[in-house]
């Protein structure tokens, strides 16, 4: 299968319903080059809903991404409040320092499967606070941002903790 911008896909080796692309320069992280994952894409009615959020998702800059920092920052403090500063051999100071500590390993492109169901860019990786779970940023339809947490599997704060659609936030502040 190909999809534009993407090129060829090829099946994953783990998983038969994901497509992989090989790596991609990505904007919105200053370039890093990444895989995308298609979820599921192969049984969808509208295909083209991934096509269109993968597109919304490459016009995005590291300008974009500054929407995300006070998220970003936000999740390493709850972690740190959480767990306790001694734990830790750094310390972010500010939100404008928070993504040196966060390395993006893949983007996973899926459709929810509740409420409004559109498709979602899901960029997954590791960050130094939270070495178990790593952090996630959502964005719907590829450029709305909708969520920032740990790697839960969950797309909306509103799937991940049995929220109504009127509760759901970007970060959960339980």
């Amino acid at each position: 299968m190909t999809i534009e911008p993407l090129g060829q896909l090829q099946r994953d080796p783990d998983i038969e319903e994901w497509l992989v692309s090989r790596d991609v320069s990505i904007p919105y992280l200053d370039g890093q080059s990444l895989q995308f994952i298609i979820e599921c894409i192969e049984d969808d009615e509208t295909p083209e809903d991934f096509e269109q959020a993968i597109r919304n998702f490459l016009s995005l800059t590291a300008d974009d991404r500054h929407e995300a920092t006070p998220y970003v920052f936000q999740n390493y403090r709850q972690f740190v409040e959480a767990v306790g500063e001694d734990e830790f051999d750094f310390t972010i100071p500010s939100a404008s320092k928070v993504w040196e500590h966060v390395q993006m390993t893949a983007i996973h492109v899926s459709r929810r499967t509740y409420a409004e169901k559109d498709v979602y860019v899901q960029i997954t990786g590791n960050c130094d606070w939270e070495q178990e779970h790593g952090l996630q940023v959502v964005l719907r339809r590829g450029n709305i941002l909708a969520r920032v947490s740990d790697q839960d599997g969950h797309l909306t704060t509103a799937d991940a903790y049995a929220l109504s659609e009127e509760q759901n936030t970007i970060i959960y502040e339980g």
